[in-house]
């Protein structure tokens, strides 16, 4: 009895010896398990503010690159970057490195997307790429941004040196760009002037509480250069055949070039007017197969082959030395965009009528088909209207004066012939010969369209007007011709589709400029050089 007393004695002794083993073994086995959990724990919470701090430098450096890019822009905009050619490929290009006030840092490298020349002459290039390169603490980012000019087509009024002034019930429907102050009257209360596109004036807008603004407008603006827009030596080489590229939108490769004191006059216009109705841009008998451009029913000549010129070789500009004077329609068989440079005066004989590309071929005559097209004239002084133009008078082009404005030429009220006879259209809705009124401008007030006298006096002008200075519509706001007016005299309508259907060629704002795509760059170890267009 005792020996099996004392055998369980020993064998209970032993179990607590084995469950205390068991007990330590599982508590140093969860001391383990802790301790990789902790590690874990611990290597992950490290990891995660290594990554989030990493991720931090990373957006700093995006922001470094990004201020590059605007760096860049700020210097092409204000014609002040260190323009060379360091690749030698005719294409001006630059490069500038800074350190931001924060830390960050960036380089860039930027060069234009054509062939101009250095100092001014390389911001008239069509437009720039830019990449810029970020860093922060080691992270690195980069960028590419491209950028064009601006349109002064956007425009329905620009004056680049002074204000203007608008009266009450004026309705401008495209962009209003003024170098002072936009005047605008007070005392408008049922018709006040209305803005339905942006205003940006580099004065004031005294009463801007007077004048309904859709779109807003901005005081204090930078200033346009259209003085240095236009290079007419450019221009003179590219319709001639002479420069490096003479298409116009990838259109063409010469232009038709008049320089009447020196006898050179393809179209035979001798001391006249171009007449655009004399033009057939869709000739396919005088030379077949090609379809050749004639005028007057003789072909004009590419200057530089003395063969008939093909409609697909012309870029649609024409260059006149001196004054260029111009009249007629363009519309059907005579439609083509065009754009005139004068580099004196373009003068306006007659009515200048636009329409569209197509005709009926069994006819010839114009059926309202096809593209619409634009004509631009573009002055290096005035604008004139010849002293000689009828009292009806419709401009359906985009005016721009480099260094003036555009006016009659002078003269007397008296030496504009009567217009007519009615019916016209005197209000352009489509409709001719309204009787007894046009409605314009409200219904039962306006214009008789029909029976046209001596005191019926409207000027249409359908096209952006661009100038250096102001302007004046004399004799249009004659005192004694506002008396005897049963409508508006004046009539300043903005061709809407003349931003999509440009003129070719048409000069851009030096200085304006617009972003056209922003792309990351996310290969990091390349010449920044590799990412600019080959």
């Amino acid at each position: 009895m005792t020996r099996y007393l004392a055998r369980s004695s020993a064998a209970r002794n032993g179990a607590r010896r084995d469950e205390a083993g068991s007990a330590l073994l599982i508590t140093l086995l969860v001391l383990s398990a802790l301790s990789v959990v902790g590690t874990s724990l611990l290597l992950a919470s490290y990891t995660e503010r290594r990554a989030a701090g990493f991720y931090s430098d990373s957006l700093q450096a995006l922001a470094a690159a990004e201020s590059g890019v605007a760096f860049a822009k700020r210097m092409i905009q204000d014609m002040t970057a260190p323009i060379e050619d360091a690749d030698g490929d005719g294409q001006p290009d630059f490069a500038t490195s800074d350190t931001l006030s924060w830390g960050g840092g960036y380089r860039i490298v930027a060069e234009a997307s054509d062939i101009t020349g250095s100092g001014i002459a390389a911001y008239r290039s069509n437009g720039y790429t830019i990449v810029s390169e970020g860093d922060f603490q080691g992270a690195v980012r980069r960028v590419r941004a491209q950028m064009v000019h601006d349109s002064f087509l956007k425009y329905a009024r620009f004056v680049s040196n002074t204000g203007t002034n608008y009266s009450c019930g004026a309705v401008l429907t495209g962009e209003v760009y003024v170098g002072g102050d936009l005047g605008v009257p007070n005392d408008c209360v049922s018709d006040p002037v209305e803005f339905l596109e942006f205003v940006a004036a580099v004065g004031d807008i005294p009463n801007a509480d007077y004048a309904v603004f859709h779109r807003g407008y901005v005081t204090g603006a930078d200033q346009i250069d259209l003085e240095n827009s236009v290079d007419f030596s450019e221009v003179r080489s590219r319709v001639r055949g002479h420069a490096d590229a003479c298409d116009c939108e990838g259109v063409g490769e010469i232009g038709i070039y008049i320089d009447i004191a020196s006898g050179v006059d393809p179209l035979g216009i001798g001391a006249g007017a171009i007449d655009f109705s004399l033009f057939d841009f869709c000739d396919t008998a005088l030379a077949p197969p090609d379809t050749v451009i004639t005028y007057n029913g003789a072909p004009v000549l590419h200057s530089l082959t003395g063969s008939p010129l093909q409609a697909n070789k012309f870029n649609g500009l024409i260059f006149f030395e001196d004054d260029g004077k111009v009249e007629g329609t363009l519309d059907g068989r005579s439609a083509c965009c065009i754009s005139v440079f004068a580099t004196d005066d373009v003068i306006i004989y007659d009515n200048l009528i636009t329409g569209h590309t197509g005709f009926d071929p069994a006819t010839g005559l114009p059926n309202g088909s096809g593209e619409p097209v634009n004509l631009g004239l573009i002055a290096n002084d005035y604008v004139f209207l010849d002293n000689n133009t009828p009292r009806v008078l419709t401009i359906e082009a985009a005016l721009m004066s480099c260094h003036s404005n555009w006016r009659c030429i002078g003269g007397t009220v008296a030496d504009h012939p009567i217009a007519g006879p009615g019916p016209l259209d005197l209000d352009l809705d489509g409709i001719f010969g309204e009787t007894p009124v046009n409605d314009d401008p409200a219904p039962g007030l306006g214009w008789d369209e029909l029976n046209i006298t001596a005191d019926t006096w409207v000027l249409n002008i359908c096209g952006p007007i661009i100038t250096y200075n102001g302007g004046s519509a004399w004799p249009w706001n004659d005192g004694a011709v506002l008396a005897a007016a049963t409508g508006p005299t004046r009539r300043y309508n903005y061709d809407m589709d003349i931003t999509e259907f440009p003129p070719p060629c048409f000069p851009v704002p030096l200085n304006l400029w617009v972003d056209v795509s922003w792309t990351e760059v996310f290969e990091s170890e390349s010449d920044l050089t590799e990412h600019l267009p080959q």
